[in-house]
């Protein structure tokens, strides 16, 4: 009960304690076993559930970094297709006169990515700061990018199922990365969104 009473949260004071007069009550020491152990499950709950976990400068500037890392990709991505596009590049490799993918490309699909970018800098830039609006900056973008690939996979021209199902059945452990690339996404989206929740229970 010391551990449960010392875990809960300072703003869960008031509730530790009556439920540390309810133990006090109990004369069974089985049953009072029982009712410190479930009153420590509770507590670590209602800890993990106020504890702000953009907090640590190391999670915070990581988060960050891994959005900055999805901004450049996105922007490589918009360079390639505009600069075959506009016909920017004066070398033959890799940019070949003919890719079919690229040619029905609609030249808004480059032109969004860049917005894309630019949001997810934006949103890296806040997240540093601890702002609030930081979720939407990210989830925003994120959605637009999943968007975009499903377009793209989705154009009778587009080798990406195929080649996705190649890699796959030569190696299953391939497509790892693109996962795990897509989970720490939905991870940042989810941590953002829990301290945002949070912040609403303090103020309330």
């Amino acid at each position: 009960m010391n551990v449960a009473m010392r875990v809960s949260p300072c703003s869960r004071e008031d509730w530790a304690r009556a439920m540390n007069r309810e133990f006090d009550e109990i004369t069974n020491e089985q049953e009072a076993m029982k009712w410190a152990f479930g009153c420590l499950q509770a507590s670590c709950h209602e800890r993990l559930k106020s504890m702000n976990l953009t907090s640590s400068w190391p999670v915070r500037w990581g988060m960050a970094l891994w959005i900055a890392l999805c901004a450049i990709d996105t922007f490589a991505y918009a360079e390639h297709v505009l600069t075959y596009k506009l016909g920017l590049s004066t070398e033959p490799y890799p940019f070949p006169k003919d890719i079919p993918l690229l040619q029905v490309t609609p030249l808004w699909e480059p032109l969004l990515n860049v917005v894309v970018g630019v949001m997810f800098l934006v949103a890296a830039v806040l997240i540093v700061k601890r702002s609030r609006a930081a979720l939407h900056i990210v989830a925003a973008p994120f959605t637009m990018m999943l968007l975009l690939f499903a377009v793209r996979a989705s154009r009778p021209e587009s080798p990406i199922l195929h080649d996705l199902s190649v890699y796959y059945q030569r190696s299953p452990s391939s497509m790892i990365w693109p996962l795990a690339g897509l989970a720490i996404t939905i991870v940042v989206c989810l941590a953002l969104w829990h301290d945002r929740q949070t912040a609403t229970v303090r103020e309330v």
